[in-house]
């Protein structure tokens, strides 16, 4: 999963440039995903679910529309990325955050110091006159320039597990994002992503989060270790076959 963050303050057209991307991306056949931070607690009144979690710590809503999961305490990023199946994250907000690259939204000059961090791509907003000035580097509500910012989050947006042990060289994930932004470094420099294992069904790849990886990387290589006159595991490329329409026939009732 690939991530992109839009950052600035209140009014500064982060929500609008956010919907913007997240719809570029969709018409390109990506599966998008959203993340909105806010750091007020959404009005509720008195609603039904309101009512249920005051009393339980989590209540899920089905609709013929929607479903909705509420728990009663605030998760962060790191909790909720991996419930996500996606091949873009555009999250809106946190700002503090610092293991993916972020669009800065600016609504004059003086944002752009207190919002720069060492990874934005770009620059955006929706004054004129800040293009005008090469204050920022994109309007929001140009066309061509949407395209622009879209063709640079396809190649340059990248997520990190914030696991900051340092294997990298650079001491924390925020020190190898601001490489690669840069483009000093790679995605592949980072050694927590590179310890996987991917999944194929009839070619198509399956998404699996970080927990779930591991889990199944430690299952295969429990299953293979015993087995000899193999090569070695490490590097190695496993492939699987399995008949699960007779396992699944074998354990019907």
């Amino acid at each position: 999963m690939k991530a992109i963050a839009i950052v600035g303050f209140k009014k500064s057209g982060k929500t609008t440039l956010a919907i913007a991307i997240a719809k570029a991306l969709k018409n390109k056949n990506y599966k998008v995903a959203v993340i909105k931070h806010s750091s007020k607690p959404i009005p509720r009144e008195d609603s039904d679910t309101e009512k249920f979690l005051k009393e339980v710590e989590k209540v899920a809503l089905i609709t013929p529309e929607r479903t909705e999961i509420m728990f009663d305490t605030g998760w962060d990023l790191k909790r909720v990325v991996p419930l996500l199946s996606a091949d873009f994250l555009v999250i809106e907000g946190f700002k503090s955050l610092k293991y993916f690259p972020k669009i800065i939204c600016l609504r004059e000059e003086g944002d752009k110091e207190s919002l720069s961090d060492g990874l934005e791509l770009f620059s955006a907003g929706t004054d004129v006159s800040l293009k005008e000035k090469k204050i920022i580097d994109y309007l929001i509500t140009e066309k061509n320039d949407l395209e622009t910012m879209v063709e640079e989050i396809e190649k340059k947006s990248f997520l990190l597990p914030e696991e900051n042990c340092g294997k990298c060289g650079y001491g924390d994930c925020y020190g190898l994002a601001r490489a690669i932004v840069k483009g000093q470094e790679t995605i592949e420099k980072c050694s927590v992503l590179q310890d996987f294992i991917s999944i194929k069904i009839n070619g198509k790849d399956v998404f699996i989060n970080h927990f779930m990886s591991r889990l199944y990387q430690s299952l295969v290589y429990g299953m293979l270790v015993p087995l000899k006159d193999i090569d070695p595991l490490d590097g190695a490329k496993i492939e699987i076959k399995a008949n699960l329409m007779r396992y699944n026939k074998q354990q019907r009732p």
